[in-house]
């Protein structure tokens, strides 16, 4: 008669500890910095030509995509610049 000194590893149970440490393991990955909150305004235009009063849609997304992943901090005193033609988020980027 054989004794068999550990199970087989289909049969093995881990402890919560041993598979804390190893999911911990598997993600050990340095995360993004997220980007500073940014006070200045953000003013965008149409890729260096001035946008229209209408294009308050078009402007948004491209002071989104200027500000990153947390977008620009929309409020109610956005406005349209009629001089330069940009549009001005003076709450900066979240």
């Amino acid at each position: 008669m054989t004794v068999a000194l550990h199970p087989p590893l289909g049969q093995r149970r881990l402890t919560p500890v041993a598979l804390t440490l190893a999911l911990l393991a598997s993600g050990c990955v340095a995360g993004q910095e997220p980007p500073v909150a940014s006070s200045d305004p953000v003013r965008v235009t149409n890729a260096g030509q001035p946008f229209q009063m209408w294009d308050g849609a078009a402007a948004r997304k491209a002071a989104d995509a200027q500000c990153g992943p947390r977008g620009v901090r929309a409020s109610l005193y956005d406005r349209f610049d009629r001089a330069t033609g940009a549009w001005v988020y003076p709450g900066g980027c979240a």
